[in-house]
């Protein structure tokens, strides 16, 4: 199986990140592509994960199973989702932890991802694809995370809005469930402008 590592700093206390982390709609509701199905239960989700490569689009409907350590702020997911019309099939664990950070006034996740693609998107599981747009799912979903806890405490915004875009990101209720798409080509090229931008900035 490939293993993908990123992390990103939520500006709040570990405390509130954890409870955010519960809540799996709010969750579902910042990944982009991402939507429930049911209504979640603690340990269990069912959902959909919408992906588009070029001209393939792939919608991978599926279950996860959830754990969660509260003494060590750290969970797990283990899911698997199908596609029919592409014959995709993908399989995966997320392992995530949550540390404290400026002293408490913010908070460090780190993930760590196994998964195994099949079937027409399997040829994107090699040469960077995936970690180009893991790296870019990331940064999205931390600044719609930031902004989702901006909504829900603006008192608490202005002086922690510096670790995300999280100001112009819209909050899940803004977020339509089932109306977004993952456009993993628009992910790269925004990977690759970033890349030229500090590129252009060192020199």
């Amino acid at each position: 199986m490939a293993e993908i590592k990123q992390e990103f700093v939520v500006a709040r206390p570990r405390k509130t990140v954890w409870a955010t982390f519960k809540d799996l709609e709010t969750v579902a509701g910042c990944l982009p592509g991402a939507a429930l199905t049911d209504p979640p239960r603690e340990d269990h989700v069912k959902g959909r994960m919408t992906v588009k490569l070029g001209p393939i689009k792939a919608n991978f409907h599926g279950e996860a199973d959830i754990e969660r350590n509260e003494d060590d702020f750290a969970g797990t997911i283990k899911g698997l989702g199908l596609d029919k019309n592409q014959g995709s099939r993908a399989k995966g664990t997320v392992r995530y932890v949550l540390e404290e950070a400026d002293n408490g006034a913010a908070t460090r996740v780190v993930v760590s991802v196994t998964y195994t693609l099949s079937g027409a998107l399997a040829q994107f599981s090699r040469g960077g694809v995936v970690e180009a747009v893991a790296a870019r799912l990331t940064k999205d979903f931390a600044a719609n995370l930031e902004a989702e806890l901006a909504a829900r405490d603006p008192a608490a915004s202005g002086a922690n809005a510096s670790h995300t875009d999280a100001a112009q990101a819209p909050t899940a209720a803004e977020r339509p469930q089932g109306a977004n798409e993952l456009n993993a080509l628009s992910l790269i090229a925004a990977v690759v402008r970033d890349w030229f931008r500090k590129l252009f900035a060192r020199a």
